[in-house]
C-alpha cells in the first residue's frame, strides 16, 4: 500500500524526543518495514490554529501542497488529534483525493467543548474524528472517548503501544563504564528520564526526588541519575541536589541510540507518570531488562505488567516510595522482574506486529473504497 502520513502536531524530523515524535517515527518505520510505502506530507503546524486566523491561508496552501504530495495514495492516515492540534487536513485531502481517512491517536475532551477558550479547537477536532473512516487508540482513556462521541463500534480499535523489535539493546560495559564514573558501584542506582517542561513531567521528576530523598534519610544506599533536558532543568538540578547531595547525576539529553548504557546502568527505572498518556519510555527501559516502578495515574499500566516487570502503585507520592523501596530493598526481585522485561515487550508490543493491524484495517478500507 502506499499510505499518506499526515503529523499535524509536530514533524516527524522535530529535533525534540517527546513521546508523540517517536510514536510517529516508530510507526513510520513499521509500516515501511511491513512493505508499504509511506510518504510524509509536507507539515504545517496546526497547534491553536483555531486562535490565529491569519494562519489560516497559509494552512489553506498547505493542505493543496499535501493533496498534491498524497496523490496516488491508497489511503491517508493522520498521527495524532485532539483539541489543541486539531487535524484539518485529513478530512479535505483524503475526500479530494477519492481515499479512505483514518486517525492514528485521536484523543475526545467534551470538558473541551464547555469552555469558550477551547470550543474551536473541541469543534474542529470532533469533526475530524466523525469524518475519520477508522480512528486507532494505542490509549484506552481513547476508546472510551470515541464510544463518547457516538462512533459505531467498527469505526474504532485499540491497538497496543509499540516498541521496534531490537531497538535498543543493553549495553551493560557502558553502563559498568557510567556507574564508575558516578562512584555508584556500591549503590543500588535509580533512573529516571523525562523532558523538563511546565506541568505533570516537572511534578513528576521532583517525586523521584523526594523518594529517593526520603530512601536515603531510612539508610538506603541510593544514587539517581536523571536523563533529559528542557526549560525546567535550571530549577529542578538544584532542587535534586539540596534533597540528594553527590547521590544525584544529571545526565542531559541523550540520544536514543545510547539509551542501551543509560539503563544498563542502572537497577530500576522509576517514574510516576502521572497523567501519562502512554509512556515509551517505559517500554524502552524494559525491552533493555530494566523493572519499572510508577502509578496507576493513567498509562503505565498498560505497557507495564504489575509484578512480572515491574511494580504498579497508587497515584500518591507515598505509595510511589513504597514501590521504589520494594525493589531497592529486594534485589532479587528486582532481578526478577528485569528477566521478564524484554520477553513482555517483545510478545505483548512489538511494533510490527501490532502496527500490522493498521495496515489491514488501512487495505480493508481501501479496497471496499475501490
Amino acid at each position: 500500500m502506499k499510505i499518506a502520513l499526515c503529523t499535524p502536531f509536530k514533524p516527524l524530523d522535530n529535533a525534540s524526543v517527546s513521546g508523540d515524535v517517536t510514536i510517529a517515527r516508530d510507526l513510520r518505520d513499521a509500516l515501511v518495514g511491513l512493505g508499504n510505502e509511506v510518504v510524509a506530507m509536507p507539515y504545517f503546524p496546526a497547534r491553536e490554529i483555531w486562535k490565529r486566523p491569519g494562519r489560516w491561508p497559509g494552512a489553506y496552501r498547505a493542505a493543496g501542497r499535501m493533496a498534491e504530495a498524497a496523490h496516488g495514495c491508497d489511503a491517508w492516515l493522520t498521527y495524532g488529534t485532539y483539541y489543541k492540534a486539531p487535524d484539518v487536513f485529513g478530512p479535505a485531502c483524503a475526500a479530494r483525493l477519492g481515499i479512505p481517512y483514518a486517525i492514528f491517536q485521536a484523543s475526545y475532551a467534551v470538558n473541551r467543548g464547555k469552555k469558550p477558550a477551547t470550543w474551536p479547537g473541541y469543534r474542529l477536532n470532533r469533526r475530524a474524528m466523525l469524518r475519520a473512516d477508522h480512528i486507532f487508540c494505542n490509549r484506552l482513556n481513547d476508546l472510551r472517548g470515541c464510544a463518547r462521541l457516538g462512533l459505531p463500534p467498527d469505526r474504532y480499535s485499540h491497538v497496543p503501544p509499540g516498541l521496534p523489535q531490537g531497538l535498543l539493546t543493553r549495553d551493560d560495559e557502558a553502563g559498568a563504564a557510567l556507574r564508575r564514573e558516578w562512584g555508584a558501584q556500591g549503590a543500588r542506582v535509580v533512573l529516571t528520564a523525562a523532558m523538563m517542561r511546565p506541568g505533570v513531567k516537572t511534578e513528576g521528576l521532583r517525586w523521584v526526588f523526594r523518594s529517593c530523598a526520603a530512601l536515603v534519610e531510612r539508610g538506603r544506599d541510593v544514587f539517581l541519575a536523571v536523563a533529559g533536558d528542557g526549560p525546567r532543568r535550571a530549577e529542578l538540578e538544584p532542587e535534586a541536589r539540596n534533597l540528594l547531595g553527590d547521590r544525584v547525576r544529571f545526565l542531559g539529553l541523550v540520544e536514543r541510540e545510547k539509551l542501551g548504557g543509560f539503563f544498563a546502568a542502572g537497577d530500576l527505572f522509576a517514574f510516576p507518570g502521572l497523567a501519562e498518556s502512554v509512556g515509551m519510555v517505559y517500554l524502552e527501559a524494559q525491552q533493555c531488562g530494566l523493572p519499572v516502578v510508577a502509578t496507576d495515574d493513567e498509562g503505565a499500566p498498560q505497557v507495564v505488567a504489575h509484578n512480572r516487570t515491574g511494580i504498579i502503585t497508587g497515584a500518591t507520592l507515598d505509595d510511589f516510595t513504597r514501590g521504589v523501596d520494594e525493589l531497592i530493598r529486594d534485589p532479587k526481585r528486582c532481578l526478577a522482574l528485569a528477566a521478564n522485561a524484554p520477553g513482555h515487550v517483545a510478545r505483548e508490543h512489538d511494533a510490527a506486529r501490532n502496527y500490522g493491524r493498521v495496515v489491514e484495517v488501512l487495505r480493508e478500507l481501501a479496497e471496499a473504497r475501490a
